[in-house]
């Protein structure tokens, strides 16, 4: 949630972290109260759960419409419907083009020990009333607006991470060919980010300088696909040496002109 820094941030570079039940600013400092936490847990069990991932996510055509301000609404809302007792760390992620929130939420109440968990129904009965809070809030949200309950086959937290990392690592292995391709056709830097483009693959800058490619509704990082990074940076060295061969070059042919003349 929070370590990826290319999605924690929108256009404008802005961003936010919402805690509740929590001290401090830190991952460490919030991870050691949630373990803390524990020591309140009234059922221990060898499969307890100590956190869930739970998400807020708006459809892409709504993006015109949300700002910063609405989505830290939005998540102070569930969390005071889902369970004000619990401990929350909420972030916003702009990688798939469209706006949502993770939030990572504790097992078990702030020092009470109680369980967070929601059966069915009442998983059910939240999804429903933080939409239509959001329905008589922000009714310019219109295309977010989902049928809760009418699926048939309603996926799990669980199921549905499992879905992004399958979807993810099939779009992955796509852009390590494509970029393998790219790699033996390319004999410059420039060449290479050339040949990327074509393949469909569209570049992305961090501090101004190309940090990674973006495939789809995925952003990949170079020095996260292993042997890229490495690829990158040979052609970096390889552009170089060619600018410095060119120099030479250029600089033996002023001295040859200054000899004529």
């Amino acid at each position: 949630m929070l370590n990826d820094k290319d999605r924690l941030f929108d256009k404008e570079g802005r961003s936010f972290a919402i805690t509740h039940n929590l001290r401090g600013n830190s991952i460490d400092e919030w991870g050691k109260q949630f373990k803390n936490n524990e020591q309140y847990r009234l059922r221990k069990r060898s499969d307890s759960v100590y956190i869930t991932h739970e998400m807020l996510s708006w459809h892409r055509d709504d993006g015109k419409h949300i700002t910063l301000a609405k989505m830290e609404t939005m998540v102070r809302e569930y969390i005071r419907q889902r369970n004000p007792k619990g401990m929350y760390v909420a972030v916003p992620h702009f990688d798939r083009e469209h706006y949502h929130i993770h939030i990572c939420a504790s097992g078990i109440e702030y020092k009470t020990g109680k369980s967070l968990r929601l059966s069915k129904p009442e998983l059910l009965k939240l999804k429903k009333d933080i939409q239509q809070y959001q329905i008589e809030q922000f009714p310019e949200l219109s295309k977010s607006v989902v049928q809760h309950g009418k699926s048939k086959s309603l996926l799990s937290d669980k199921e549905y991470q499992i879905k992004l990392r399958i979807g993810r690592e099939t779009e992955k292995e796509k852009v390590i060919e494509l970029l393998k391709t790219c790699d033996k056709k390319a004999n410059s830097k420039e060449i290479f980010l050339q040949l990327l483009k074509k393949s469909g693959l569209r570049t992305y800058d961090r501090n101004g300088k190309t940090t990674g490619v973006v495939y789809g509704n995925y952003k990949f990082r170079f020095s996260r696909l292993g042997f890229l990074g490495q690829m990158f940076d040979e052609l970096s060295k390889f552009e170089k040496r060619e600018n410095e061969l060119k120099k030479t070059r250029n600089h033996q042919e002023n001295q040859k002109v200054m000899e004529r003349s």
